[in-house]
């Protein structure tokens, strides 16, 4: 099958919440496709929904490595840290984050990069990536800060956001 075969049908699956069924046929992708970073990147998307938290990290490092822009790297980082946060593996996360400081920065790479900061107690980090979500929008980083002041938790969905604006 070619991969943009794959790829439609998996992008319905995750857009009917199928989760079960996109991480299986995400595996037959890959599986049939190793080296195709969008393979690897629709795994972890569906290993992620379906709370595969270390198999996510896995397959967003391998489409991270694969990937041939700044964009493609940004989604696959997203996946990887929120996978990381929820296996509190905060220092692997603040590394994969220190990693894209010399890429194009975005809210959602900035709100990460502030959890991640804190989590690992670097004060300074924390401060870099507050200024850098206020500069981007003063409005949601004080949404933000507020909510992690009150200890809710992440909001996965805004951070897919970005994730979801990967183009098939």
């Amino acid at each position: 099958m070619k991969p943009e075969a794959y790829q439609r049908q998996l992008i319905l699956y995750l857009n009917n919440k199928a989760f079960g069924q996109a991480y299986d046929f995400a595996r037959q992708y890959v599986g049939e496709h190793p080296d195709d970073m969008v393979a690897h990147f629709l795994l972890a998307k569906a290993a992620l929904w379906g709370e595969k938290y270390e198999e996510t990290v896995l397959e967003a490092r391998r489409a991270f490595n694969l990937a041939r822009n700044e964009a493609d790297m940004v989604m696959c980082a997203i996946h990887a840290c929120i996978a990381y946060y929820r296996l509190q593996q905060y220092d692997k996360g603040f590394e994969l984050l220190q990693a894209l400081d010399r890429i194009r920065t975005c809210e959602e790479t900035e709100q990460l990069a502030f959890l991640f900061s804190l989590a690992v107690g670097n004060d300074v980090e924390a401060r870099k990536h507050f200024n850098a979500m206020m500069n981007i929008d003063s409005d949601a980083g004080m949404e933000f800060l507020k909510e992690v002041a009150e200890g809710a938790n992440l909001n996965y969905d805004k951070l897919f956001r970005k994730t979801d604006r990967f183009s098939y």
